[in-house]
C-alpha cells in the first residue's frame, strides 16, 4: 500500500471530507444550540466519567512512558490526551452546579489545561527534533538507518 502523501489523491481527498465535516458541523451545533434540552438525566453517568478520566490516565501514563523513553511516537498519545483533558475541563466547568462545585470545576480546569499544555510541548520538542534525530529502531524520517552511537 502506498503511503499517503500530499501529492497523491487520496490526501487531496481526505482534505476536502475534512474541510466539508467542518462545515457541516458548524449549521449542526446551532441546531443542538436551539432544541436540546436545558438539563438531561443519564443513565449510566458514573460510568461515562469514570471511563473518560482512565482514557484519560491511560494517555498520560503512555505519553509519559515514551517521553521517559525518548520515543517520537509519544506524539500520538500526547495529542490525543491534551484533546481529552481539554474536553474534560470543557464538560465539568459546563456541567458544574454554581458554588463549591463550580469553584473545583475551576480549579481543576487549571491543572487539566496545564496538563494539556504539557502533553502538546512534548509533541513540539519531538516534532522539532524529529528531522534530525533516528527513532527507536535508528531510522531517520526519511527511512535512512543510522547505527548506534552515531547522532545526526
Amino acid at each position: 500500500m502506498l503511503p499517503i502523501t500530499p501529492s497523491r489523491p487520496a490526501f487531496r481527498w481526505l482534505a476536502r471530507l475534512v474541510a466539508i465535516s467542518s462545515l457541516v458541523l458548524f449549521p449542526w451545533a446551532a441546531y443542538l444550540a436551539l432544541t436540546l434540552p436545558a438539563s438531561v438525566s443519564a443513565r449510566h453517568w458514573q460510568l461515562a466519567w469514570t471511563g473518560f478520566d482512565v482514557a484519560m490516565a491511560i494517555g498520560l501514563a503512555a505519553t509519559a512512558w515514551l517521553a521517559i523513553r525518548h520515543d517520537r511516537r509519544l506524539a500520538f498519545p500526547a495529542i490525543s490526551t491534551a484533546t481529552l483533558l481539554l474536553a474534560d475541563a470543557w464538560f465539568d466547568v459546563c456541567t458544574a452546579p454554581a458554588g463549591g462545585p463550580l469553584l473545583m470545576a475551576l480549579i481543576d480546569m487549571g491543572v487539566e489545561v496545564a496538563e494539556a499544555a504539557g502533553c502538546l510541548a512534548l509533541t513540539a520538542a519531538v516534532l522539532r527534533t524529529a528531522h534530525a534525530s533516528p527513532g527507536p529502531h535508528g531510522e531517520t524520517p526519511h527511512g535512512e538507518t543510522i547505527p548506534d552511537g552515531v547522532v545526526r
